[in-house]
């Protein structure tokens, strides 16, 4: 497995570089522990080649604008970020982490990354709560399959996660929480 490298662009406390230097060691632990799951095997160029205003476009775009490649194994992590409105410095990192468990993504990764962060990070507190709060109204994306979304347009995607309306079949059938309905109906 190639080295996974975390950085930051901008100036960091020794709070942050030190919570930086234990996620990137901890994301290669992760990608081994999940090595069943698929790869993708896309890379930002390949990504900004889906159709404009899909998301996949929009992750390709994200990918470039932060300077980044997706990991193997936690490629939705990424999705995560563009979906829910977080970027990637460490205090977003930790406020989306919070939606993401109050979501219902309760992988041992998650609760362990999200309960060091918020221990460590006690001043961060009024960011994290609505967070979680905001995690909790939101349609639970824990069982999703991005990649299967990448094609399908990117609001349609983000409004389903916050209970807007959205028309299009297709894109319906391949939310689980929908798959659910349409199957109680036949």
């Amino acid at each position: 497995m190639k080295a996974i490298v975390i950085t930051s662009r901008e100036e960091s406390s020794l709070r942050e570089r030190a919570m930086m230097w234990l996620l990137s060691n901890v994301v290669s632990v992760h990608a081994k522990v999940y090595r069943r799951r698929p790869i993708w095997g896309l890379k930002r160029e390949d990504m900004l080649r889906y159709p404009a205003g899909s998301l996949g476009h929009e992750l390709g775009l994200f990918l470039t604008r932060e300077g980044l490649q997706p990991v193997d194994r936690i490629e939705r992590h990424d999705a995560f970020h563009i979906l829910l409105d977080f970027n990637t410095t460490m205090d977003d990192e930790a406020a989306m982490l919070c939606f993401l468990v109050a979501n219902g993504k309760n992988s041992p990764f998650t609760l362990a990354a999200t309960l060091l962060m918020v221990l460590a990070m006690p001043d961060k507190w009024g960011i994290f709560i609505p967070a979680f709060r905001r995690g909790r109204q939101a349609l639970s994306i824990a069982n999703w399959n991005f990649l299967h979304l990448l094609d399908e347009p990117f609001a349609d995607v983000k409004a389903i996660i916050f209970h807007q309306p959205v028309h299009s079949e297709r894109l319906l059938r391949k939310i689980p929480q929908y798959q659910r309905i349409a199957s109680a109906r036949r």
